[in-house]
């Protein structure tokens, strides 16, 4: 479960044999981008945001992560990455 804080910039959920990095919050914050001015701008569901920001989802819609990647001029690895601790 994805770390309980409204003060995270990333939030980091276990999965499988590794996690996925949430970076919507940090994004928002370099790119000096509100989140209310997006939901708005984009017409993207408050909740959908929070989902995304907090990894507290079990599927990603691709279209809410084409509208943010055009308003933040980013890519979705800028939004989710996933990062594997197997071994290599």
């Amino acid at each position: 479960m994805a770390r309980k804080s409204n003060l995270e910039k990333v939030y980091k959920v276990k999965c499988q044999k590794g996690y996925y990095l949430f970076k919507l919050n940090s994004l928002f914050e370099d790119r000096k981008v509100t989140k209310n001015s997006v939901i708005v701008e984009k017409e993207i569901d408050f909740n959908s945001i929070q989902r995304l920001i907090k990894g507290e989802l079990s599927r990603i819609d691709l279209d809410i992560i084409a509208k943010l990647c055009n308003k933040l001029d980013c890519k979705i690895e800028d939004i989710v990455e996933y990062v594997s601790e197997e071994k290599k």
